[in-house]
């Protein structure tokens, strides 16, 4: 847990280092998605990673740029890919958060395109889910709820303690089988007007909890 925090905060250290030239216009969160979406993917080229983190050609040349000082990514012909000390990393990272994954026909929050992550051991940084909320809108998702597990039970701080039974509905199986929560864990689910703002509001409500 404490190695995953570290390598949260080594990363984070590297999007806020300031760069040459104008400011880059990504947000920190937009640094742990594509750090992330280049582990996931082994090898991705640059305008696919920015197509899928949400960011225009220029932001994300200087997320690789850093990453690459930081010997945390290197690149081939194919595209970026992730060094041995990137890889470590990214897995400390997979030990405290899931990949954002896509939730379809939920009806638990608001938003089109629905995206779940568990953080895994974040139950007890929850307090009332507000700040989790205001992180996603913050980046343009329409909303999101946090759920803290409990005796097995999804649970909402200061309502239902036991969500299933109050709530029920095809959602609920779907995200024990996708994330695979357990007590103790936070369980965010995020919701947006498309895919990849609601990957960055759920990436960024979970960073509050780590």
């Amino acid at each position: 847990m404490v190695e995953g925090l570290q390598s949260l905060q080594q990363l984070l250290g590297i999007a806020e280092r300031p760069s040459q030239g104008p400011s880059p216009s990504f947000e920190k969160t937009h640094f742990v998605l594509a750090f992330m979406i280049i582990g996931e993917s082994g090898t991705v080229g640059r305008q696919v990673l920015a197509a899928r983190a949400g960011l225009k050609e220029g932001p994300a040349r200087t997320i690789l740029k850093k990453l690459r000082e930081d010997c945390y990514v290197g690149s081939n012909a194919s595209g970026c890919f992730l060094t041995r000390q990137g890889k470590r990393v990214y897995e400390t990272l997979q030990a405290r958060l899931s990949s954002p994954t896509v939730v379809e026909g939920s009806k638990l929050t608001v938003g089109d395109f629905q995206i779940g992550m568990d953080i895994r051991g974040g139950g007890k940084a929850v307090q009332s889910g507000l700040e989790q909320r205001d992180s996603a809108v913050r980046l343009k998702a329409a909303g999101a709820t946090t759920f803290v597990i409990r005796d097995g039970k999804f649970t909402i701080p200061g309502g239902s303690s036991d969500c299933e039974r109050d709530f029920p509905g095809r959602t609920w199986p779907k995200l024990r089988e996708s994330l695979h929560p357990k007590n103790g864990d936070a369980v965010i689910l995020c919701g947006a007007r498309d895919e990849t703002t609601a990957k960055l509001g759920a990436l960024s409500a979970a960073l509050t909890l780590l």
